[in-house]
């Protein structure tokens, strides 16, 4: 019999070509090589099929699977049904990962004895400077850094539900995690969030590596949520929906609302500013409905918001659909007409009645810039 490895390890392929050949070079760069890899083309119209089957002969450890397009939760839930190692892990396409990300997952996962082990990750932009290139992505709140030490409850650091869902960054037991599925929906928005709370939510025991190890590229020319405008972002707060009731169905929720607002209202709010107009609606219902129990619910404190999210979060939750487009148009006619600005400590980005002006960390001015006081 064929021995079993130590990690399978599912990629989701579609409409990828520019960008795969990196990642599926990465996840064979392992340090720890006693891996299988599971390449799910979901039906991609360029090269992708082409180079998945060019991978499967050249490795042995990499298994080709072709099916009809049904989205990226199928693809996943497909590699997982496939996967026979004893650990798996999800790496997206266009990302890439470290050499030593799964040697560092998967010994941290076994002396720990966890259902998930997670890692940090890097947030990758080809449009800045080369050495900004890569940042460390920092959670809005707390970040993993400060995870505890070894093993833990949910209940235990209740933040992680707070930090990015990042469902690629994690090591599953595989026993764990083929009870569970991501939800598979067409062309859906953020179904981290549901399986990641579901996850969390089942876990007996949860560890942290607390280094960045996977490169998430987030730019222009992706078939990515991060660039659309269209009504598929409405699947968004319909998605965070779920996860609430995931929260109420496993008895966490009173312990864990706090946590789970926070995400997401971060989660939905940038997308409700950038939808199309004609979806925006729309979005402000599903969205207000996502948040409207926090109306009615004394005991909620706010507790992550700052003062500026906590005004723009009650306007959702009272239903004021006018005045936070009032909120929106204000700033958007500052930004386009007046003054867009962008500091940080390593450069800044501002635009003046048309002038435009770039230093530090920052190639150019975005096409669109917000205000940001990092």
């Amino acid at each position: 019999m064929k021995k079993q490895p130590k990690v399978s390890i599912v990629v989701p392929i579609y409409g990828v070509e520019k960008y795969l050949n990196q990642c599926v070079d990465s996840i064979l760069a392992q340090t720890l090589k006693d891996i299988e890899i599971i390449l799910v083309d979901d039906g991609s119209k360029d090269k992708c099929p082409q180079i998945v089957d060019e991978y499967a002969k050249k490795d042995n450890r990499v298994i080709a699977v072709h099916q009809p397009n049904g989205g990226y939760g199928r693809a996943v839930n497909h590699g997982i049904e496939l996967a026979n190692g004893e650990y798996i892990g999800i790496i997206e396409s266009d990302d890439w990962i470290e050499p030593t990300m799964f040697e560092k997952l998967y010994d941290n996962a076994k002396k720990n004895k966890t259902d998930i082990t997670k890692c940090m990750f890097y947030k990758y932009n080809s449009k800045l400077q080369p050495k900004y290139q890569n940042t460390v992505w920092k959670a809005p709140c707390k970040d993993l850094t400060e995870a505890p030490v070894g093993a833990f409850k949910l209940e235990e650091w209740p933040l992680i539900i707070t930090i990015h869902a990042s469902i690629w960054t994690n090591l599953y037991r595989a026993d764990f995690i083929k009870q569970q599925k991501v939800i598979e929906t067409r062309s859906a928005s953020y179904q981290d969030i549901p399986f990641m709370i579901e996850a969390m939510c089942r876990a007996d025991k949860i560890s942290v590596v607390k280094e960045p190890l996977l490169h998430y590229r987030v730019e222009e020319g992706q078939n990515s949520s991060t660039v659309r405008r269209d009504e598929r972002l409405i699947l968004l707060p319909k998605q965070c929906i779920v996860g609430k009731n995931l929260l109420i169905k496993y008895g966490k929720y009173e312990t864990l609302k706090e946590e789970f607002y926070f995400h997401a209202f971060m989660a939905c709010i940038g997308f409700y500013f950038t939808i199309y107009m004609k979806y925006k609606r729309e979005y402000f219902n599903v969205f207000h409905e996502l948040l409207a129990d926090i109306a009615t619910d004394s005991s909620f404190k706010y507790k992550y918001f700052n003062k500026k999210r906590k005004h723009e979060c009650s306007l959702i939750v009272d239903g004021h659909y006018f005045r936070s487009l009032i909120l929106q148009r204000h700033l958007r006619i500052i930004r386009r007409y007046l003054l867009s600005i962008r500091i940080s400590n390593k450069g800044c980005c501002f635009q003046f009645f048309g002038f435009k002006y770039a230093t530090g960390i920052y190639k150019e001015c975005p096409a669109s810039i917000k205000f940001s006081n990092k």
